[in-house]
């Protein structure tokens, strides 16, 4: 797929159709981690009724950092959802974008495309993202804590955020709280 024709669909949503269905398929297949690709994608099937819609919703959830934005272009007025994908096209636009289609021979891979990445965002070491983390995590008390969350942390390495998250769903479920203790017994242990 083209970029201009990519972004003709981006700010025309209603020209979605079958053709335009297999070729955002075979898009998100080749860049998987292009969200907007994804959304457009989703925004098709929608249009289309298809009967895989929830499928590849599932998939997508994965891959979209933003639900919000995905439920207002899927489910809200088609003018704001428009609006919402006018805005996203350009910030798209304006931060360089994906390369759809190489001007050159040569393809762009996905080693490549993290490491200009990790060029445009500076990542704060460990130590510091924890602590921004937890910062956050206790100025805002409507932060989604699940105890899979937990168990990603702890696989992750990441103890300290795994022990405050076991600690809110021990107050978010007093009922489970001996349970809870001792996940966060195990990982103590872990730590040391």
């Amino acid at each position: 797929m083209l970029a201009a024709e990519f972004h003709k669909l981006l700010q025309n949503p209603d020209e979605l159709n079958v053709e335009t269905l297999s070729r955002l398929k075979e898009l998100v297949s080749t860049k998987p981690a292009f969200q907007l690709a994804w959304m457009l994608l989703l925004k098709n099937l929608k249009i289309l009724n298809s009967p895989d819609f929830e499928v590849y919703l599932a998939k997508a959830a994965f891959y979209i950092t933003d639900r919000r934005k995905l439920y207002h272009f899927l489910m809200v007025d088609t003018d704001r959802a428009d609006r919402e994908m006018d805005r996203l096209s350009s910030e798209y636009a304006s931060s360089g974008g994906y390369q759809l289609e190489p001007e050159s021979e040569s393809r762009e891979t996905l080693s490549d495309l993290v490491k200009s990445l990790r060029k445009k965002t500076s990542v704060p070491p460990d130590d510091e993202q924890m602590s921004e983390e937890k910062e956050a995590e206790s100025s805002d008390s409507s932060v989604f804590v699940t105890e899979t969350l937990a168990k990603i942390y702890v696989r992750q390495g990441m103890y300290k955020q795994a022990i405050l998250a076991y600690e809110k769903l021990s107050l978010k479920y007093p009922e489970k709280n001996i349970y809870f203790a001792g996940q966060i017994d195990e990982v103590k242990k872990l730590m040391n």
